[in-house]
């Protein structure tokens, strides 16, 4: 919420690395959803449907080797899923663009 009210990025990866993290574009879908924008939500990051489920992985009545097996498969789907956007999407494309003032990007410009 903190990126809509500055209008800057507030992620680590991206401001390190220059890269999007695969949760890039989760507080735009968000936003897209409450304007009930479906389609532009999914654009912005395809699993944002997901975000509201993660917290029951919590609860007690779970068993452990559930929850590490479901843990497991949805940390797989979120990198093969950030891997596929990077592919198609990557650097032309918000969110998935490159910060040319991370400190990767600074250091490649060899300020």
């Amino acid at each position: 919420m903190l990126s809509l009210l500055f209008g800057v990025s507030l992620c680590i990866t991206y401001y390190l690395v220059g890269l999007p993290c695969p949760a890039c574009g989760l507080t735009r879908a968000f936003m897209s959803l409450a304007r009930l924008e479906f389609r532009q939500a999914f654009a912005y990051n395809p699993l944002f449907f997901a975000v509201p489920f993660a917290p029951l992985l919590a609860h007690d009545r779970i068993p452990d080797k559930l929850r590490n097996n479901i843990s497991f498969v949805l940390v797989g789907v979120l990198v093969v899923v950030w891997i596929v956007r990077m592919v198609l999407f990557f650097p032309h494309t918000p969110p998935l663009t490159f910060n040319e003032n991370s400190l990767l990007g600074w250091m490649m410009r060899g300020q």
